[in-house]
């Protein structure tokens, strides 16, 4: 009896375990982070565990301090959207638990209360992330006509992306629709308005569905040592990425518009430039935040972040005495953003990843990509004599596209596999209310290697 009766706890422990865990994996959140938070969250009640991550399932296996029973369960991980609120509570969930001897029973009814809270008003997104692609086709050169036009195309497209997700449809799909939409719109400035910087309209109408967070995570993951989940997120967000290129491809064949000139805009004032450039980015931080329903607090240092990073980087890239290539430039001013959301992480009890991914989205070198897609297609329909010159804009604009990408996420990252402890335990409360960094005594012996140093420290 005894026996069945410590197999049923430790199925409920499992279970409940199995499900914080898959929640975690649903909502964004980095590999580290879950496996930190559910061992800790297992310590909490008495036992130890292992966890086998997969990007569609997780095992997690159980064990007794004694090492004489286990349980083990397999979980399918939740299809979720982005939920950076819940990263933050549950990882200070699992502080309180342990720090608190919270039971399993309270442990479940503060669970189920995080999870069930609602979202950000779909509207409010809405109109916010509208804002925030107008702000991103500004910082790559677009006049006032084609933000506006950014604005509508970002406006109905996201609407529908709501929607469509709203009844089930298959993400891919929604991406080549979303992105044949808005696209068709940007292209109404290359057949109807012709403000000057159609390039710009058409460009950047699609941008607000570029996937930053998953291809961040999936970077940070593999620099993590988590390979294998690493490259499942990669490879899920390339494929989102394919999808909004097959949109902008029906849109090309559909106009029949001839992409062939690019703008380029030269600001005579660099101080000026970089200051305006860093309230755009500010914007766009906060729109592209808010997809990811972090808590308020996060929202004003997104915007505070973006602000920041996207000024250095303006200033590094167009003064005349350093004149700094982008790839260079988005790596310093990412580390500013790491070191700055390790900082704010403290004060407002949060992952630094809650602020400091969406204010990495305003440098995504979503131009280059753009352009990457554009000399595809030429290859693909131009005469043979001509291919040469696109194969070379294609690898050149790809092989951008990529080191940017890669140095802004390695810049960001740096600060927080610095301050690692730090920026796990930033969750972690008093009991009164405060941030602790500290070990409590009594996680104090469980790390000390014998009791012999433990006499040692009580007798001095």
């Amino acid at each position: 009896m005894e026996k069945n009766g410590i197999h049923e706890e430790m199925r409920a422990v499992t279970k409940f375990l199995a499900n914080y865990a898959a929640t975690l994996m649903g909502v964004g959140v980095q590999s580290s982070r879950i496996l930190l938070n559910t061992e800790r969250m297992a310590r909490a009640l008495g036992y130890t565990t292992d966890i086998v991550l997969f990007q569609k399932t997780l095992s997690i296996t159980l064990h007794s301090k004694d090492g004489a029973h286990n349980y083990t369960s397999v979980k399918v991980i939740p299809s979720m959207a982005l939920n950076f609120k819940i990263n933050m509570k549950l990882s200070r969930l699992s502080w309180e638990a342990l720090d608190n001897h919270l039971s399993l029973p309270e442990i479940k009814k503060r669970y189920g209360a995080i999870v069930g809270e609602k979202r950000e008003s779909p509207w409010t997104v809405l109109i916010l992330v509208s804002f925030a692609n107008a702000c991103f086709c500004r910082l790559f050169d677009g006049n006032l006509t084609s933000m506006i036009i950014v604005w509508i195309a970002t406006f109905i497209g996201f609407f529908i992306r709501q929607q469509l997700t709203k009844r089930g449809m298959l993400p891919l799909a929604v991406f080549a629709i979303c992105s044949f939409v808005s696209t068709m719109i940007g292209a109404s400035d290359y057949l109807f308005f012709h403000g000057g910087t159609e390039d710009m309209s058409l460009g950047t109408s699609m941008l607000y569905l570029v996937p930053g967070v998953p291809l961040i995570n999936g970077v940070m993951d593999i620099i993590d040592h988590h390979v294998l989940n690493g490259i499942s997120r990669l490879s899920n967000a390339c494929l989102l990425v394919i999808s909004m290129t097959i949109g902008l491809m029906l849109t090309l064949l559909v106009t029949g518009i001839d992409v062939t000139t690019f703008t380029h805009v030269v600001r005579p004032n660099l101080w000026l430039a970089s200051i305006a450039d860093g309230l755009f980015a500010a914007v766009a931080g906060t729109g592209f935040a808010i997809i990811s329903n972090p808590p308020r607090k996060a929202l004003v240092i997104s915007a505070f972040l973006a602000c920041v990073g996207h000024g250095i980087r303006y200033f590094l890239m167009h003064n005349s005495e350093i004149m700094m290539d982008q790839a260079s430039a988005s790596t310093i001013a990412a580390f500013a953003i790491g070191m700055l959301a390790i900082y704010f992480g403290k004060h407002i009890h949060c992952p630094s990843e809650c602020f400091a991914f969406p204010s990495l989205l305003p440098m995504v070198p979503g131009m280059f990509a753009y352009k990457s897609v554009i000399a595809l297609m030429k290859i693909v329909s131009s005469p043979e004599s001509n291919t040469m010159e696109y194969v070379s804009m294609f690898f050149h604009n790809s092989m951008l596209t990529i080191l940017v990408m890669f140095g802004m996420v390695v810049g960001c990252v740096i600060p927080i596999f610095i301050f690692y402890r730090e920026s796990f335990s930033v969750t972690r409360m008093n009991a009164d209310g405060n941030h602790s960094s500290r070990l409590s005594a009594q996680n104090i012996k469980h790390m000390l290697a014998s009791r012999k140093i433990i006499l040692n420290l009580q007798h001095k």
